[in-house]
């Protein structure tokens, strides 16, 4: 169940003080629920420092690692000398310690751990030195091998009330939406025409998510391709293409959350209810909730959530989206 900041916070104290304290944590949760000063707040606990930044624990010999250049990714390194890597943090891990004898490792967008990285980390959750708090910061769990997150202890964060951030794709899916506003009245051509606007989403998502990934993986063979035999590059192919789907599956479903919030906010009008997901959207919800009737947002959400779960099956996309929009939207 994920938690208020000050929530998790207590929660910590109490296993601080009560000698509980875990040697690793996955912080997970959106981009506006502050993971990195959430974690600064984690080391402030156990130290009684009063750091409000990463940057300034890692002037106190905390070692932060976050994705580096343009592919964004975080890699096992050469040797222990090379910094902002996995091995860097290693070598540093058993060097350095920060307030009170603590010796602090935080990685930062951890699901940018290639899987090298993330192997190799395993030794350091594995047998970590004395006093050591290892912190692992990412939007994406699911992305991280099974080996480590059943060696982390979760906190997952809720974001702040009334806070939310949208990605580019999510930002021109509510542009989509708010185009029904316009429709005087639903039919066949008009829900096929939104289905093909969430399919153009959903292809431009793919496209960026395949570029990135093969754009990294075109930096490592030339990086590797001298020292390793044949065998590595046809497995890392397969790495790479299940990890362009698997990105692309988490995201389309985030896609599909917004969509659904969009629709809960349209009810939750109806019905005269304060709260909503998308209050800055509330305008465009209102039109539709005056236009619609209570039934009909019903119906067109409870189709909307078969799809959901549809997606989450082998089912075709394509025909899956189709028979979902003329479905919801059609009539």
């Amino acid at each position: 169940m994920p938690f208020k900041s000050d929530q998790a916070l207590a929660l910590l104290t109490r296993a601080h003080q009560l000698g509980r304290l875990g040697h690793a944590y996955l912080i997970t949760g959106p981009k506006e629920a502050d993971c990195e000063g959430f974690a600064a707040q984690v080391m402030n606990l156990v130290t009684q420092a009063k750091h409000h930044h990463l940057d300034d624990w890692s002037q106190e010999g905390a070692v932060i690692l976050r994705p580096q250049s343009k592919s964004r990714r975080i890699t096992i390194g050469d040797d222990g000398n090379e910094v902002g890597t996995i091995r860097f943090l290693e070598r540093m891990i058993h060097r350095t310690s920060g307030p009170g004898g603590y010796k602090f490792g935080v990685i930062v967008d951890a699901e940018r751990m290639n899987a090298q990285a993330q192997n190799a980390f395993l030794k350091t959750l594995e047998e970590p030195p004395a006093r050591t708090l290892l912190l692992l910061l990412t939007a994406h769990p699911g992305q991280l091998l099974p080996t480590i997150l059943s060696r982390v202890i979760e906190i997952p964060l809720l974001r702040p009330a009334g806070a939310r951030q949208f990605s580019e794709h999510e930002e021109k899916l509510l542009a989509v939406l708010e185009k029904l506003t316009t429709q005087t009245h639903a039919s066949i051509s008009s829900a096929l025409a939104l289905k093909k606007d969430f399919e153009d989403i959903l292809e431009d998502l793919h496209g960026d998510i395949k570029e990135d990934q093969e754009d990294e993986f075109e930096k490592e063979q030339d990086h590797y391709k001298q020292t390793t035999d044949g065998t590595w590059l046809k497995q890392r192919e397969e790495q790479v293409t299940a990890q362009i789907e698997a990105l692309y599956l988490q995201q389309r479903d985030a896609l599909m959350d917004l969509l659904l919030a969009w629709m809960g906010d349209v009810a939750r009008l109806q019905v005269g209810a304060e709260h909503l997901d998308l209050p800055e959207y509330r305008k465009a919800t209102a039109t539709l909730a005056e236009r619609w009737s209570p039934g009909e947002t019903s119906k067109r959400l409870r189709y909307l959530r078969q799809l959901e779960s549809h997606l989450h099956t082998n089912v075709n996309e394509g025909l899956a989206l189709e028979v979902c929009f003329i479905q919801a939207f059609g009539r």
